[in-house]
Order: structure tokens, then sequence, then C-alpha cells
């Protein structure tokens, strides 16, 4: 008993602050009403990138005058023609000979465009270039020429390419 006794009187003021601060929230809850915080009642900055739930906020759900455009694929591949990592499943074919193939699972319109890069290797990354293919069912389809640096020789180099389709 008297350590329940000595316990209260060390943390008075800490039951205090919790009482107050668990009454006024209650308060708060019961009497603004729903709908009543909107834009207005924000401070720039209180709400975060940490504080938002994935996929709340998407390019397609922002305004499209304040976005230019979004990747739709992307896909990271090294000079042997692997995928390493890729927004979507993505395969390659035909990599060894310079001029690969990137196939991914899903279609884009007419005004989206691909670029390429190529990844840093040793001896430099020469010429990229990425063009859509034929579009199968289902599909979309890419072709990427690759030129190794300091060569005019079609030849396997690692590359990121991304498919960027504007709002």
């Amino acid at each position: 008993m008297k350590t329940a006794i000595r316990h209260l009187r060390a943390n008075t003021v800490a039951y205090l602050a919790l009482f107050v601060a668990l009454g006024g929230t209650g308060y708060a809850a019961i009497s603004i009403p729903a709908g009543s915080v909107g834009t207005r009642q924000l401070r720039n900055g209180a709400v975060t990138a940490n504080k938002l739930a994935r996929g709340s906020v998407t390019p397609a759900k922002l305004d499209a005058r304040s976005i230019a455009g979004s990747v739709v694929f992307w896909a990271k591949i090294v000079p042997g023609g692997q995928v390493i990592a890729s927004s979507e499943p993505a395969t390659t074919s035909d990599w060894s000979t310079g001029f690969g193939h990137i196939v991914f699972r899903g279609r884009v319109t007419s005004r989206c465009f691909a670029l390429g890069s190529g990844l840093g290797e040793p001896g430099g990354v020469g010429i990229v270039a990425v063009q859509s293919g034929p579009s199968t069912a289902g599909q979309e389809n890419l072709g990427v020429s690759m030129f190794p640096a300091g060569s005019t020789q079609l030849g396997p180099v690692g590359v990121v390419v991304a498919v960027i389709c504007p709002n």
C-alpha cells in the first residue's frame, strides 16, 4: 500500500497532464463536426510523406496541370541481358547482338515515349537508343540499340529504360 501511495505522489503531475490531454482530445472528437477541417485549416508542411498512406496520392489523383508526365514502365538491365530490377515483370531477348528487345506486360498509348541510358561501366557507355516496337495483345515491346563507348559496332551494354506518358 505504501508503494502505491508513494507512486501516486511521485507521478501526480504526470497523471494530471495525461487526464487533461485525453480530455481535450475526447472533447475535440465529439465537438468538431465531420468534414470541418480542410485545406484552409492546414498549415504549410503539416502533411508530410510519412503521414500519408501508401497509394493515397498517385500521379493519376493529382491535378494534371501540376505534373507533366509519369513513368509507366522502367527496367534496369545488365550487359548480359538479365533484368535486375523493373516496375513490371520484363523480359529481354537478343541482348548479345547489341540490338535487344524488352517486353513489358501492359500497353501504352501512342503519346508515350521511351528513354534509355547506359549504366556506368568500365570503359564508359556509348549510345543507347530506344524505340517502340510492335505491341502485341497486352504487351509493350521496345527495341534497344546499344553502341559501346568508342565503338561503331553494336554490342551489349547495361541500360536503364523508362517509358514516360504525358498526362
